[in-house]
């Protein structure tokens, strides 16, 4: 992440929900100082971008919502899914686009009525391995 990274939340915006650089970060335009990433920001020294709204994106759908550090254990993120950082780690090295993975995130209730027709891991083994 560098000092010219955003992430666009501005739905009027075409790159809405979308990463840009921009070329000059000494000039940047007006709508910047309010979607740049935080650089040198510890929670974000590991980030996983989760494919929310992003094809195409939808204004108002959401957006910048990723996998992070979290900044303690009962802070609450404003949407994304944050861990510790050992963990999140050990998620980034399992991750590769070709086993085509798919993020779910549900309450224990819905999981256990879904898991099969979806083809998840069982509830009993995804809380003993994890």
């Amino acid at each position: 992440m560098t000092k010219a990274d955003a992430w666009v939340d501005d739905m009027k915006s075409p790159e809405y929900n979308r990463f840009v650089t921009i070329p000059d970060p000494s000039k940047p335009p007006p709508w910047f100082d309010k979607q740049k990433m935080r650089h040198n920001d510890f929670a974000y020294r590991w980030l996983v971008e989760i494919r929310h709204n992003s094809d195409p994106p939808v204004p108002g759908a959401g957006s910048a919502i990723f996998f992070h550090i979290r900044r303690g254990v009962s802070r609450p993120s404003a949407g994304c899914t944050t861990m510790a950082e050992p963990d999140l780690v050990h998620l980034i090295t399992w991750l590769r686009a070709g086993r085509h993975p798919y993020y779910v995130l549900l309450p224990q209730s819905e999981y256990d009525k879904k898991w099969q027709a979806w083809h998840l891991p069982p509830p009993a083994s995804w809380k003993t391995e994890h």
